[in-house]
């Protein structure tokens, strides 16, 4: 029934492009690998296709369950620090900004969640700059004691390079639209966790770690 085909697609579409519940977004990466791309979708106008195909695009390197993008930033010193060589039972990612006023509030109340209990149970954080402030993003480490974190940044130069390689950037990789963004990855660097807060992030781990103690 080609009716019913169009409007269960449509529906099922709009349903998970922005879905209700943590790693639903494969099934709208699945739709679209399977129709959208295919052109089997000949009802769609340009503007609505390309829309689906954007979004589609932002979610395919950060489903849950799947190895996370490796990056590979430079950290406060200078230095190259890639997200792979992070050694931790978890790594919690976290994209933020300086300027940020959300951030100014959750990003210290991460370092305590993280001293408080995480620290202890080999769970490491590996922050990304998202913005390009690098006195400001300097600053605010300094100010609020954040020193036992992998901090690292993208350079001028390496926006440069990707762009001009064509490469997708961490936001594409990591489906960064605002900030702070909470990722939390196990010890072979797959995504258990994202687009979390603080307290589902700290629940999460709870959970996990619950659950390794009844193995």
């Amino acid at each position: 029934s080609p009716e019913m085909y169009k409007y269960l697609l449509n529906w099922l579409t709009d349903e998970y492009i922005n879905p209700k519940y943590m790693g639903q977004d494969a099934i709208f990466v699945h739709l679209f690998e399977k129709y959208h791309s295919k052109g089997l979708t000949a009802w769609l106008n340009e503007k609505q296709l390309e829309s689906i195909t954007r979004r589609a695009y932002m979610l395919m390197s950060n489903l849950v369950g799947e190895k996370a993008a490796n990056l590979e930033l430079i950290d406060t010193t200078g230095k190259v620090s890639p997200l792979y060589d992070i050694n931790a039972d978890y790594t919690v990612v976290v994209f933020w900004d300086p300027n940020c006023g959300h951030c100014k509030e959750e990003v210290p109340r991460l370092d305590s969640f993280y001293k408080a209990n995480w620290k202890a149970k080999n769970v490491k954080i590996y922050a990304v700059m998202s913005e390009n402030d690098k006195e400001g993003w300097i600053k605010f480490i300094n100010k609020n004691d954040l020193k036992d974190w992998t901090h690292v940044y993208q350079t001028l130069q390496m926006i440069k390079a990707e762009t001009e390689a064509q490469k997708p950037s961490f936001r594409q990789l990591y489906d960064i639209t605002q900030t702070p963004t909470l990722y939390l990855l196990d010890n072979e660097k797959r995504i258990v966790g994202k687009k979390l807060t603080l307290q589902q992030l700290n629940d999460l781990l709870q959970v996990k770690w619950n659950a390794s103690q009844k193995k």
